[in-house]
């Protein structure tokens, strides 16, 4: 009955954002687009997107929702490599890092880190397009490059074109949430490292690259999911920037384009949907937690709880 209680909540919870998000950006309309607010009163506005109808682009003459469709498989991917790329490097250089703290590697790794912290992506990504592709000409600058269908979903991650296109856009990306992530985790593991249980699997004998990854590394990995949960704006925001830079055919550069263009419906459309994200993302975020720690899963009834029911 808790549980069932828990979901009603988080139901109602997201319903009621939703609807708040969805009159800011009918007022966000009314600011850009005038005329088409005249037409639509605020009660209709709110009952289209009920029904899934998010309105027609006025630059675009297409219904918003299937513009967004078209270009959100590109966003996606790059969101998807970004996100790959962080992992795979901030997991083992945050280890080597506490681990080995006062080596010349460790200290420059840290080094490095502070400069992509201060480094934003635009002035990275166009670093990197002059090295890369204008001297070096081993990358291509802009675009997708070629893709393939899969039913309605075009994916680029099937061609050696697709790779080259998004390998650019995804690093430049990285390198500014890379150092975050892995200062994060260096300092949980230094943390966990010097708690109770690890100096007892210590002085049991537990050999050391099993206390790491057993004690530090699972330990590590909330604050982990915390952060990436907590910085998916600031990813949607770089991803803009990458996707105007590289001219990467994505949700980014389609929200840039419509501000640009004054297209007021289709405006409000994209922040109606990111706001769905966000809400996605923090309810997998709470399943991830579950996954790692079942003490802290939605579903566990707390302590509490299980007093109320117990005579």
């Amino acid at each position: 009955m808790s549980y069932f209680r828990q979901i009603t909540q988080r139901l109602l919870t997201g319903f009621i954002s939703i609807i708040l998000v969805a009159c800011v950006s009918y007022w966000v309309l009314s600011l850009i687009s005038p005329d088409y607010v005249v037409a639509v009163s605020l009660s209709q506005y709110l009952n289209n997107l009920l029904h899934g109808d998010l309105g027609e682009s006025q630059f675009y003459y297409l219904p918003n929702l299937q513009i967004i469709l078209e270009k959100l498989p590109a966003t996606f991917e790059l969101v998807v490599i970004t996100s790959l790329i962080v992992a795979i490097f901030a997991l083992p250089l945050g280890l080597y890092t506490a681990i080995k703290p006062r080596q010349k590697l460790a200290r420059t790794v840290m080094a490095f880190s502070l400069l992509g912290i201060s480094l934003p992506v635009f002035l990275t990504g166009s670093l990197m397009v002059y090295l890369f592709a204008l001297e070096l000409n081993w990358l291509p600058a802009f675009g997708r490059g070629e893709v393939v269908w899969i039913g309605s979903w075009s994916s680029g991650l099937f061609t050696a074109s697709g790779w080259q296109h998004i390998i650019m856009p995804a690093t430049a990306i990285s390198l500014s949430l890379l150092p975050l992530f892995l200062r994060l985790i260096r300092a949980e593991l230094i943390q966990v490292m010097h708690s109770n249980p690890v100096r007892l699997a210590q002085a049991m004998g537990i050999t050391p690259w099993r206390i790491w990854l057993s004690y530090g590394l699972r330990n590590a990995t909330l604050p982990m999911i915390t952060m990436a949960s907590l910085q998916f704006g600031t990813l949607m925001a770089y991803t803009m920037v990458a996707e105007t830079l590289f001219q990467w055919p994505g949700l980014g550069s389609l929200f840039l384009q419509g501000i640009i263009r004054g297209d007021g419906p289709l405006i409000a459309a994209y922040l109606v949907l990111v706001s769905i994200m966000f809400l996605l993302i923090n309810s997998l975020t709470d399943l991830a937690y579950g996954l790692f720690n079942p003490h802290l899963a939605p579903w566990r009834q707390r302590p509490h709880e299980i007093g109320q029911h117990t005579p």
